[in-house]
């Protein structure tokens, strides 16, 4: 991007969160200039080059959506007479992430941490993030225990939860006509997790539905050789994989090899959102691989603020957003505007102003959103894309938008109220309890 478009984007930036301000009741601290500098530091996957691409793909958007926030919010800085930067960190597991949340409060003076790209490091960096009284933008981890018994009052979950991309997927397929479900799991927690919350949604939202049939997969181990047969004798019309990137991959592939035609989607963990894996999926099984897939963002949004964000990430990355770096991206323009907005960098004061129902937090999605106040997870809707029949030249064709969930422009509908009917409700949460 050369110099003059990087300007006119930073500029654009800035006048959105002007905007933004005067749609918010702002206290009178928020008038005040921050004199201290902004450190946020960002705790990413290092990108390992002997990794599946689907992984690389996620590390590396997250650490060109830190980039391109670092970009537009010094300068917007700079514009007000302030100081902004990120701090960035990279670790491969847990311990290394508590490490360096650490260092980076301790040694680099950071008021927030962004991170979490998996659900075992977003559970011990928000175990320490309480402890360490610091606001901890989650980022990538979904699993519902993060919200749950395992929640912590610092931690705000800009991913979604997986009770609402379960909610989301059941939503679309059973509005699509398809009533007998087979699911399959990898036996773990996690997994069994999903599956306990499709139930419960299935039952209590949705009348004349019902999973046929289950079956378990060691994770990384062999498809089952029955798994074919037993979708054909249960008389499934869907199959749902509840199972990690290559376990989703290597199922799809088997069922293709088989001639299975059918619906089949998989449980949209970071890596399976990338259009790296989307290119895998279409090339391993070019029938059961070019179905639908829920994703956090769509690369080919056209709409509210996204169409700026995704072309300015496309003409400086030359390749679509993916949800790795619209959600850093987005956790830095959050934690700059409930810093700048409540007028402290202290981190008390910006978990006060994350929290409170009055802060509205626009994330490109065309209505401003709001952490809930149970659980502190970021209400959004989700998006779901047709995956290409065919090869294409440029992967930003790989997928195209099909839906949105939920539909928050029905007319007398209230947008929060539409909003909490993906995932956990305040009745059946067990944050703080």
């Amino acid at each position: 991007m050369d110099h003059s478009s990087n300007k006119a984007f930073r500029a654009a930036g800035l006048v959105a969160g002007v905007v933004l301000s005067m749609a918010i009741a702002l206290p009178a601290a928020a008038q005040m200039i921050i004199a201290e500098p902004m450190r946020i530091g960002v705790i990413m996957p290092p990108v390992d080059p002997a990794a599946p691409a689907w992984e690389q793909s996620v590390a590396r958007g997250a650490a060109q959506g830190a980039l391109i926030a670092e970009d537009e919010f010094v300068f917007n800085a700079e514009m007000l007479g302030m100081q902004m930067s990120l701090v960035r960190a990279t670790a491969t597991t847990a311990e290394e992430a508590v490490a360096a949340a650490t260092q980076l409060v301790e040694q680099d003076g950071v008021y927030a941490i962004i991170g979490g790209y998996d659900n075992t490091q977003a559970a011990a960096i928000g175990a320490w993030a309480e402890e360490a009284n610091i606001p901890f933008v989650n980022v990538g981890g979904a699993s519902d225990s993060l919200r749950n018994d395992a929640c912590h009052a610092t931690t705000f979950h800009l991913e979604p939860s997986a009770a609402m991309y379960i909610d989301a997927i059941a939503g679309w397929y059973v509005r699509a006509g398809f009533r007998r479900w087979y699911v399959v799991t990898d036996g773990s927690e996690e997994s069994l997790a999903q599956q306990a919350h499709l139930t419960q949604t299935l039952q209590e939202r949705h009348f004349g539905i019902r999973q046929v049939a289950q079956q378990t997969m060691a994770p990384g181990g062999p498809v089952p050789d029955n798994l074919v047969s037993e979708i054909a004798r249960n008389n499934a019309d869907f199959v749902l994989i509840l199972m990690g990137a290559a376990d989703q991959l290597a199922v799809m592939t088997a069922l293709d090899q088989a001639g299975v035609d059918m619906q089949v989607t998989g449980f949209p963990y970071p890596e399976t959102q990338t259009r790296a894996y989307f290119v895998a999926m279409q090339a391993a099984a070019p029938t059961i691989g070019t179905n639908n897939r829920v994703t956090t963002w769509e690369a080919t949004l056209d709409a509210y603020g996204a169409r700026e964000m995704n072309a300015r990430y496309r003409q400086q990355f030359r390749e679509p957003m993916d949800a790795s770096a619209w959600a850093t991206y987005q956790a830095v323009k959050i934690l700059y505007e409930a810093a700048f907005f409540g007028g402290s960098l202290d981190p008390a004061a910006v978990v006060a102003f994350m929290a409170a129902p009055t802060s509205v937090f626009d994330v490109y999605k065309g209505i401003g959103t709001s952490f809930r106040p149970w659980d502190r997870q970021l209400r959004q809707t989700l998006f779901l894309d047709k995956i290409s029949d065919e090869p294409v030249p440029d992967t930003f064709n790989m997928a195209i938008l099909v839906g949105e969930l939920p539909a928050i422009y029905m007319a007398g509908t209230d947008p929060v109220e539409r909003l909490d009917q993906l995932g956990t409700t305040a009745a059946q949460s067990t944050c703080g309890r």
